[in-house]
């Protein structure tokens, strides 16, 4: 399928966003499933399905995961199970804990 990386084609998708001028899409994967038990459950892939990056959440490993996302055309940002709200780099996925809720 065009636009979704092979790898995770048989995870059950929770969200997706599918980013302007062909820039690939970023994806919401259900965080109970094998494939992303380490909590990098928040994926970019390129158009052609390549994984461009994982994004991590402030407590890696079976202890966080990715629950939520929102995009506004400029910012994407993010929120855990572990009550972060954080920011993603839309380049390299690098997180930026913008603050806790609890």
């Amino acid at each position: 399928m065009r636009g979704e990386s092979k790898v995770f084609q048989t995870v059950k998708v929770l969200d997706r966003i599918d980013l302007p001028d062909n820039a690939g899409s970023i994806t919401l994967y259900d965080w109970m499933a094998k494939e992303v038990e380490d909590g990098r459950n928040l994926i970019r892939v390129d158009p052609d399905g390549r994984v461009l990056w994982q994004a991590e959440p402030p407590l890696p490993g079976k202890r966080d995961c990715f629950t939520s996302m929102q995009w506004d055309g400029k910012t994407l940002t993010a929120f855990t199970w572990s009550s972060y709200k954080v920011s993603i780099d839309m380049q390299d996925g690098t997180v930026t804990v913008l603050y806790f809720e609890k």
